[in-house]
């Protein structure tokens, strides 16, 4: 029987998975951004196109840790800048387009912290983004019909329970 898109997914991203380097980030994003090409018959993919969840996990992986959900979101949610503590995620967009901006969080002089924009990207279906523990970023949906895969490294209810995921005000 033929594996499922997110099946083959799913066993190349073990493989792959050696820990936060230059191969395992590369080689999941471009996984990511070929898992954003499944066919909508996939009765996966057939399932979230459907109901649209806010959130759902696809797959949790017992050894490594790392968690596959999909999200969808309604033109004009807003996300407040954020960092994801000791963790790191991937975004990828199957439909629809969302904004991010990043930020750094700068210290001046005179000893004031504040968060300074590095600019805003514009991302679209097939593309695929990582953040890395410390970085900042927020996020705009900007069209209906947005749907994206989130591939995190960890559980980030334990990075929010352990006071390590920071949300800023905007």
């Amino acid at each position: 029987m033929k594996k499922t898109a997110l099946e083959t997914f799913i066993s190349e991203v073990k493989q792959h998975w050696t820990g936060l380097n230059s191969e395992t980030v590369e080689a999941v994003r471009q996984l990511l951004a070929d898992l954003t090409k499944s066919s909508p018959d996939e009765l996966w993919l057939k399932d979230i196109l459907e109901q649209r969840p806010a959130a759902k996990e696809l797959y949790r992986d017992p050894d490594h840790g790392f968690i596959l959900l999909a999200h969808s979101e309604e033109q004009g949610t807003y996300r407040h800048p954020h960092d994801h503590g000791a963790g790191w995620v991937f975004y990828a967009v199957y439909s629809g387009e969302i904004a991010m901006t990043t930020f750094e969080l700068i210290t001046s002089a005179k000893g004031e912290t504040k968060l300074v924009s590095r600019g805003s990207d514009v991302m679209r279906s097939g593309q695929c983004r990582v953040f890395l523990p410390g970085d900042i970023h927020d996020t705009r949906c900007l069209t209906e019909g947005f749907i994206q895969f989130r591939l995190t490294s960890t559980d980030f209810k334990k990075e929010i329970e352990q006071g390590r995921m920071i949300r800023f005000a905007s």
